[in-house]
């Protein structure tokens, strides 16, 4: 997909910060104004949120998108955090609006709504970002280096384990969890963010096989709790074993790739942390782990710098709509 070119340049303009409003304040959502506070540059001008008074905030508070829309005057980026399956209208509502937009993962639920959502963006030149935020996770980014500088040699096989805890009350407290019209299921809503680190270190990666099963939330979701995906990336072979089903807590979260010149398992559940490095090459791995698990900031930062410098992101759309393609392709098997 080509990219959008016509970019507002903010480094030509008057204005010194890059103003941004948020749509729903849930869990989330507060995680986006921390990061907004945190970033230089970047200012939080507007909340969106029919639960959020205006007696909790120092800014303009809405009940509705539309009342926002209709009275904003400053806003660059919205966010959009709200439940999976309103990301495509609201985001569609704010590109046609003139507002630039940060779509909390998932960028849709379908390939087709996700398409729609790019094709708005160039019909009305703006600028859709993806919260893809662990690709400035640390051990990630090494990784990376490692496939691109093609110091791993061949690569034979690439795993990635992920053994969850999601219980009853998870679902009972947010009232859009569990159906399958808002959330979409596990591989949207807890593990995407594996999958498109996937994407991030190769360039063409596709589902061949899957499989699937409800152990633990009959009668609680109306998707798969559980799964088992093969995949080829760069034509290597691939899986990916899921659950959330793991007894009282998280287990682990891990990638494990093994190659012709090193072995590598990178894990925790923000993939923060480089567990296991073996390679030919004498590489100094100490400082790749931290105990950072928030890479949201990033992500706000990388936004501001792109705008300002009219350039490509590596939070571009178009790599959400690979990760919805991908996802897609596992649950149509």
């Amino acid at each position: 997909m080509d990219l959008i070119v016509k970019f507002v340049d903010y480094k030509s303009s008057e204005r010194s910060m890059l103003k941004f409003s948020l749509v729903g304040l849930g869990h989330i959502g507060r995680v986006h104004k921390q990061a907004i506070e945190e970033t230089e540059g970047a200012e939080l001008v507007a909340i969106i949120d029919i639960n959020f008074s205006q007696d909790e905030s120092r800014i303009p508070v809405y009940k509705t998108l539309e009342s926002f829309l209709e009275n904003d005057k400053e806003t660059d980026v919205v966010i959009i955090a709200t439940p999976n399956g309103l990301h495509c209208e609201h985001a569609i509502m704010c590109l046609k609006a003139g507002k630039h937009v940060l779509i909390e993962k998932p960028i849709a639920l379908n390939l087709k709504d996700a398409q729609r959502i790019l094709d708005v963006a160039k019909t009305h030149n703006r600028r859709v970002f993806s919260s893809m935020q662990l690709r400035f996770s640390p051990p990630v980014r090494f990784v990376k280096n490692l496939i691109e500088n093609q110091s791993l040699g061949e690569i034979y096989m690439v795993n990635i384990h992920c053994y969850w805890n999601r219980n009853k009350n998870y679902y009972q407290v947010r009232d859009w969890s569990g159906s399958l019209e808002m959330d979409g299921g596990v591989l949207f809503t807890q593990f995407s963010h594996f999958i498109d680190i996937l994407n991030f270190w190769f360039e063409e990666t596709k589902c061949t096989q899957s499989w699937f099963s409800n152990f633990s939330h009959q009668g609680i979701t109306e998707f798969a709790d559980t799964g088992k995906l093969d995949f080829k990336a760069d034509g290597v072979e691939g899986n990916m074993i899921f659950s959330t089903s793991v007894f009282e807590k998280n287990y682990t979260s891990r990638i494990v790739i093994i190659a012709e010149k090193g072995t590598l398992e990178i894990g925790d559940q923000y993939l923060n942390q480089l567990n296991y490095c073996n390679m030919e090459d004498d590489i100094a791995t100490e400082d790749f782990s931290t105990e950072v698990k928030n890479f949201h900031p990033q992500a706000i930062s990388e936004i501001v710098e792109a705008l300002a410098e009219n350039r490509s992101s590596t939070l571009d759309g178009e790599h959400a709509l690979r990760l919805v393609k991908f996802i897609e392709e596992a649950l149509d098997f």
